[in-house]
């Protein structure tokens, strides 16, 4: 019997496929390559999952999970034959002879060419250039890409077609094309690394018009009707494309984003936000799609204006509003009502108030001048009194209990430094104001020598009725959905915010460079190294605390050898927020000084170097005090009137010990509350010597020699490059949907904690799972956001395996108090075993009260240890302890440091303690056994076998199943 030739057969089927599936699997989408079709064998009515190449015969849906590599078994899974019966049917249909004694010579399968496109098209090949496509038919709309000179790039094709009643659209590139075979022809595709933008020509016409950048070719088109003295571009692809295009020449341009009204349009626009600042246009802005909202119209005599209400259809861009009746006018009144551009949220500062003059005084060049003369205009008299002193706005409170008003002024110092202080009212009513003006000279305001100088500069203050209000808070971060920085707001409030502390300097938050620079010198070499990742995610972590409403803070502890590389691990983390020369912080200072540095860094990353410079005594009380979020009450007429300190944020921290390591230098334990406000990562991902001490913290060098190396280059980059990636993403954050982020994240958080521990983990190490999660999704937020450049998923998985290495070095999920018990009393029976319980051994006869009489007999006693033989012919022979343990012992001496209740109950359920069945269901912690030299009465004494402590300690551990 003849042997069907498979591979014969398939490649006739595959050169020509689309009649084969044409007959087989009829009424598909070509988009390329990919051919997607309804799979005949699910009952869906819509085609997505189902995909074919026509290049390579490779198949799959993804619903299903159904694939495979060639035509046959497509054929075969189609039409619900075997592999051989598929191959026959294909071989009849084709007439491919796919029989051994049939076939025709076999032919050289072809090399796959590889193409490059040809820009510009050449002039000779313009004319050979497609003008319809085979399978599409003629195209509805044509756009030209040209370069800067004019000359073709190439061609974008939009085909049409009605689908159950709807047109359907479909796009396709068409490019002029070399082979690496020397071949040239038009391909529809377009092999570009980076695609080059549409209207390059117009651009390099216009060079100092502003630009508008829209998703899609016909939008960006229509668009010039609306905005004719505007650069109207786009690029290939539309949404989800935009990080494949070339956008270099919009540097130093001013672009006005219009997205189309729809998710992936507004995510898009977000993603473009990021890119062309990053490349360094002028000025980057996004039209506020909620101007459309309003009908165009025309007046009486014929000019533009807007009548009622209307909704701007989901999906609209450029081309629906040209449909809709807008026009050029139309949009011209949209600048003059300043309704065209979407007012980013969050850009108040307290500097772009205007500022008030009080009577009596003016404000010039020179500084204030008092009158001291009064007449007709033309014969007042002025005297200077300082130099210019603005009265910006009244003070009070913003949490709206109409307390703490204060005066808000700004000058520039001898230097041209501008200095801003609120000056509390209280202090007009001390000593004639003398405070005020000691605090006004010592900032450096110049108040002139005359005798009055200084009154007047008093009255001057006072006398003031600036209406504009500014709402001050003792902390930056979160305030009602508004994000407080030291000198600006961002978000929505009802008057601009101050941070107002006299007692607390800001923290240092400092941009240099652009967060491409960031992304490229930075990121990127985080990228491929987990703890270095896990850094930059517990950076943009901090944001996320209060947000979320976390009941305690984020904090991680990276410890291990010096030179590892765990400061590096502390400067990319600061990089994201500023210098971190000077934004990092170290743990030598005082537990008081801590709470009012914690309170700087609220809602941000707090970093701490080198745990081992913090007093010892204090290092417990300090970690609860950060990782609650609140300091001290406190006592006294100090303090009288001042709430203390509180914060929400992440903090981070390295040193050669962990905090156990540290506290046990003292005396002390960690306790469980401890371990989950401080969790310990091992500053190494590598476990053999060698490669840990050549790689250190990274997973890959990046081209480096070795670890130092490339720590030395971190260094040298985040002086450099620093502070931009936390202000976009709080600017992100902010202007963002906050339910939506929401969302996320807590549907992430249970994610991670389900893959990671299913449904087994108690309290402490969810709670672990929980913070380690919320850092891994803060990364995940900055990547969407277009921030770390990181592909997505890099930073859970960073931190799954992080998490799964820190549960290792932990001893597995169980509650860290218990497994302190359990190691508790295993030492106590190991250190006191021979030396407090007696040895008792049964004899032969069954006599119970058989005692070692051998030994001297000491004055304190525990119990008994019954020794019995185990004999196994196969092992060999061993022993078992069963220990006695009186009450009264039990209690004070073997349960030593802990509540011997809470000791026995534990072993009770972990089944270590032997109970009877009766003492079991009446929830006995201790049973009753007639002891040597206790007489006939039973005693009442906690019984268990030392095998079974050992095990469950294992368990415990991890280190065996139990």
């Amino acid at each position: 019997m003849s042997k069907l030739d498979f591979k014969h057969v398939a490649s006739i089927a595959l050169s020509q496929f689309p009649q084969v599936l044409d007959k087989y699997l009829p009424g598909g989408k070509y988009n390329g390559n990919e051919y997607t079709v309804i799979n005949p064998k699910r009952t869906d009515s819509n085609a997505g999952s189902f995909k074919i190449n026509i290049t390579t015969g490779i198949w799959a849906d993804f619903a299903t999970n159904d694939k495979g590599a060639d035509v046959i078994s497509l054929i075969a899974y189609v039409v619900n034959l075997s592999q051989g019966e598929a191959c026959k049917e294909l071989a009849n249909y084709l007439g491919a002879g796919g029989l051994d004694n049939s076939k025709p010579p076999a032919k050289k399968p072809n090399k796959k060419l590889t193409w490059e496109a040809i820009t510009p098209v050449p002039e000779h090949a313009l004319s050979t250039c497609y003008t319809k496509h085979l399978k599409l038919g003629v195209p509805t709309y044509t756009w030209e890409y040209r370069n800067e000179d004019g000359f073709l790039i190439l061609k974008v094709l939009r085909f049409e077609s009605m689908v159950d009643g709807e047109i359907n659209k479909e796009f396709r590139p068409l490019t002029y094309c070399r082979s690496d075979k020397g071949q040239e022809a038009w391909k529809w595709n377009a092999p570009f690394s980076i695609k080059p933008l549409y209207g390059l020509d117009e651009l390099a016409n216009k060079p100092n018009a502003p630009v508008v950048l829209c998703e899609g070719e016909k939008a960006a088109d229509a668009a010039k009707q609306l905005l004719p003295s505007s650069v109207c571009m786009s690029w290939l692809n539309g949404a989800k494309a935009e990080k494949k295009a070339d956008f270099t020449p919009l540097k130093n341009k001013s672009v006005l984003i219009w997205p189309d009204n729809d998710k992936a349009g507004k995510e898009c626009a977000a993603n473009l936000v990021n890119i062309l600042k990053g490349i360094g246009c002028n000025k980057v802005a996004l039209l506020d799609l909620k101007a459309f909202e309003q009908s165009p119209a025309l007046d009486e005599q014929g000019k533009a204006c807007f009548a009622g209400k209307v909704k701007w259809p989901d999906k609209s861009d450029a081309a629906d509003a040209l449909e809709m009746g807008w026009t050029a006018d139309h949009i011209a009144l949209l600048k003059t009502n300043k309704q065209l551009i979407d007012k980013p949220r969050g850009s108040t500062s307290v500097n772009t108030i205007e500022p008030t003059v009080s009577n009596g005084f003016k404000l010039t060049e020179k500084g204030v001048e008092a009158l001291i003369s009064s007449g007709d205009d033309d014969n007042k008299v002025y005297r200077l009194i300082c130099s210019p002193l603005k009265i910006i706005a009244r003070t009070s409170d913003a949490s709206g209990g109409g307390v703490n008003w204060g005066i808000l002024v700004s000058f520039n110092d001898y230097d041209g430094n501008e200095k801003t202080w609120n000056i509390p009212m209280k202090l007009f009513a001390t000593d004639q104001g003398t405070d005020i003006r000691k605090g006004l000279l010592d900032r450096g305001l110049r108040i002139e020598s005359f005798r009055d100088s200084g009154r007047r500069v008093l009255q001057y203050l006072q006398a003031s009725e600036p209406t504009n209000r500014v709402g001050l808070v003792s902390k930056l971060g979160w305030h009602n959905g508004a994000f407080v920085l030291p000198d600006i707001t961002l978000g929505d409030t009802e008057k601009p915010l101050l941070f107002d502390s006299e007692s607390i300097a800001p923290c240092k938050l400092t941009v240099s460079g652009s967060v491409l620079d960031w992304q490229q010198q930075v990121a990127s070499y985080c990228s491929g190294n987990e703890l270095a990742i896990l850094a930059v995610c517990i950076a943009f972590s901090g944001p996320l605390v209060g947000m979320l409403g976390l009941s305690e803070n984020i904090g991680f502890h990276f410890y291990g050898d010096s030179s590892l590389g765990k400061s590096t691990l502390l400067n990319v983390a600061c990089s994201v927020y500023g210098d971190p020369n000077e934004y990092r912080k170290t743990w030598r200072t005082t537990d008081n000084a801590l709470e009012g540095i914690a309170a700087t860094h609220s809602d941000m990353l707090l970093a701490l170097d080198e745990l081992n410079q913090v007093d010892p005594r204090i290092i417990d009380n300090v970690v609860y005090m950060l990782g609650n979020g609140k300091g001290k009450n406190r006592s006294g007429s100090d303090y009288k009137g001042q709430s203390s300190l509180s914060w929400q944020l992440a903090f981070i921290s390295n040193g050669e010990k962990t905090l156990e390591q540290y506290l046990s230098d003292t005396g002390k334990s960690v306790t469980g509350g401890m371990e989950m406000r401080f969790l310990a990562v091992y500053a190494s991902p590598h476990d053999d010597e060698t490669t840990r001490k050549k790689l250190g913290i990274f997973n890959d060098s990046k081209g480096f020699a070795g670890g130092a190396d490339l720590s030395d280059q971190l260094r040298k980059a985040v002086n450099q490059y620093h502070g931009a990636p936390f202000q976009e993403f709080i600017k992100l954050l902010v202007g963002g949907n906050q339910k939506d982020f929401k969302d996320f994240l807590y549907g992430g958080i249970e994610d991670f904690k389900q893959k990671t521990l299913g449904n087994s983990a108690n309290g402490q190490v969810g709670r672990a799972a929980e913070k380690f999660a919320v850092v891994a999704l803060a990364g995940e937020l900055a990547t969407h956001f277009g921030i770390t450049g990181w592909p997505a998923g890099e930073c859970i998985n960073a931190a799954e395996k992080q998490f799964k290495a820190w549960l290792t070095r932990r001893g597995g999920t169980g509650n860290i108090e218990e497994m302190q018990i359990l190691k508790h009393v295993a030492s106590q029976i190991e250190l006191f075993g021979e030396k407090y319980f007696r040895r008792w051994d049964k004899s032969k006869g069954g006599n119970s009260a058989v005692i070692d009489e051998h030994v001297p007999s000491r004055n304190e006693l525990w119990g008994f240890r019954l020794t019995e033989l185990i004999r196994n012919p196969l092992e060999g022979d061993c022993t078992e302890h069963t220990y006695y343990v009186t009450k009264q012992a039990f209690e004070v001496q073997l349960c030593k440091g802990f509540d011997h209740k809470r000791v026995a109950r534990l072993l009770r359920s972990e089944n270590i303690l032997i109970l009877r069945d009766s003492e079991l269901q009446r929830n006995r912690l201790c049973t009753r056994e007639k002891l040597p030299g206790y007489g006939n009465k039973p005693q009442q004494v906690y019984k268990f076998k030392s095998s079974s402590l050992t095990t469950v300690i294992e368990r415990f551990n991890g280190d065996k199943a139990a």
